[in-house]
């Protein structure tokens, strides 16, 4: 338990986004100018906008009964997309969409029409390609899932959380089963099959009772994945998060029976555990790839993507290529500002350099599989073998309390915790450990 209380990146990207820093245009232009037509490449399309905020809610959003104000910021990612096709010079081909917020399912279908007219005359969509969308299901109508199987939406993800109306209604987020149980099947009935459900462990008044009843639920839904992630409290960061009262909040000890009682029932319900907060049914494309070993960790978490070439588009969205990472203006009104000057909105990021690419191998294997082997990363990244030793060595705690194993360099995680892989990987973060100061990251539990 004495790890649990630490706090460390959650690793959607090596350095984490807390160490981004002044990221040019021109930069950005310049690794977009590096792609080569056989690269195929994902998009990330983020919506900022909610009908209602929720108090848990750590994304890049904000509130809005107003639906002019979606329709302006539609105008403008399209133009975005416009901006970025035109430099390309040629139209890649795209083997991922994924649309997230906020709330893609705001978008009304005329809108989400425009932007995949726009999507289909920059890129090259594959006929097997993902395209997913997260979707509150207080929000969907069955006129707009029509309009998604007809946009070729086919993989979707629920937000749920948890189904206790007390939970609901601490977090602000009231949705009645019967509602989430009529969407899913509306979203069967037209073949919108690959189903996952969010849901949220640690929030205010949850108890591991009222887990067990959330549990029971999910199972009777029979989604085909499983998010199961860990509150994040960061009212210093999200100042909605100071609605929640801190005195309802699970502590440390309690967090950590949650995540116990929710993977054992996961796991014995048929679910394969995956990463440190997914789970997915054997036959799921996650599950092949995390058997497959081509399984990654980006910025929408646990990918199934076959590379790590992602185009962010959106307010906040954030990309990445060989060069490194890029990140648009958070803000979506000065977004659609830039956008309407002809101005790029890249803003910031990070040029990968020195040993970055290897400790980010490093640290994605961790993430992904709880193992590295260190002479294999090092051999395939050009370093001598002893290069990482030192790293090593400061896993020590970590081998004393039976958490890890190094057998010839090679690291293996064991504890059912599987949180602590975040803790372990940053024994193999240089910018991590370069600072001390509080509230960089969350807690781990």
């Amino acid at each position: 338990m004495r790890f649990m209380g630490r706090e460390a990146p959650r690793y959607t990207s090596y350095p984490s986004a807390h160490h981004f820093g002044a990221l040019t245009p021109e930069t950005y232009k310049g690794w977009l100018s590096s792609l080569r037509p056989d690269q195929p490449i994902a998009l990330y399309l983020h919506i900022p906008f909610c009908e209602q905020m929720c108090h848990f809610c750590g994304c890049n959003t904000r509130a809005t009964l107003k639906y002019a104000p979606v329709e302006a910021y539609v105008g403008a990612l399209v133009a975005e997309i416009q901006m970025v096709g035109a430099h390309l010079g040629f139209r890649p081909a795209v083997h991922s969409v994924h649309f997230g917020g906020g709330s893609p399912s705001m978008l009304k279908p005329a809108d989400m029409g425009r932007l995949f007219e726009a999507i289909h005359e920059a890129f090259d969509l594959r006929p097997d390609a993902e395209i997913a969308i997260e979707l509150d299901p207080r929000r969907v109508t069955l006129s707009k899932i029509k309009a998604y199987a007809a946009f070729g939406f086919n993989r979707v993800s629920l937000g749920i959380q948890d189904t206790d109306p007390v939970v609901q209604a601490a977090i602000n987020r009231i949705q009645p089963l019967e509602q989430v149980k009529t969407v899913m099947g509306h979203l069967r009935d037209n073949g919108l099959n690959r189903i996952g459900i969010d849901l949220v462990y640690g929030l205010p008044g949850q108890t591991l009772n009222s887990l067990d009843t959330t549990l029971a639920h999910v199972s009777e839904l029979d989604p085909d994945r499983i998010s199961a992630f860990s509150y994040a409290h960061v009212p210093w960061v999200k100042k909605h998060q100071t609605l929640i009262d801190e005195a309802r909040l699970p502590g440390t000890e309690e967090k950590v029976a949650m995540f116990l009682r929710l993977s054992d029932y996961l796991t014995s319900h048929g679910y394969r555990a995956i990463g440190i907060d997914h789970f997915a049914k054997p036959d799921d494309e996650m599950s092949r790839a995390f058997e497959a070993r081509t399984l990654r960790r980006n910025f929408m978490g646990y990918s199934t993507l076959p590379n790590d070439y992602l185009l962010g588009l959106g307010a906040s969205s954030i990309g990445e290529l060989d060069g490194g990472i890029m990140q648009n203006i958070p803000q979506s009104t000065t977004y659609q500002n830039r956008l309407v000057a002809g101005d790029w909105t890249t803003v910031r990021g990070w040029a990968y350099q020195g040993d970055d690419t290897l400790r980010k191998a490093v640290i994605s294997d961790l993430m992904c599989y709880f193992e590295a082997d260190i002479p294999a990363i090092l051999e395939r990244h050009s370093y001598a073998a002893d290069y990482l030793d030192a790293d090593i060595a400061g896993l020590s705690d970590f081998v004393a309390a039976g958490l890890v194993s190094v057998e010839d360099r090679r690291v293996r995680f064991h504890s059912p915790l599987k949180m602590l892989a975040r803790n372990v990987a940053c024994a193999f973060d240089t910018y991590a450990r370069q600072s001390e100061a509080p509230n960089r990251y969350s807690k781990v539990a």
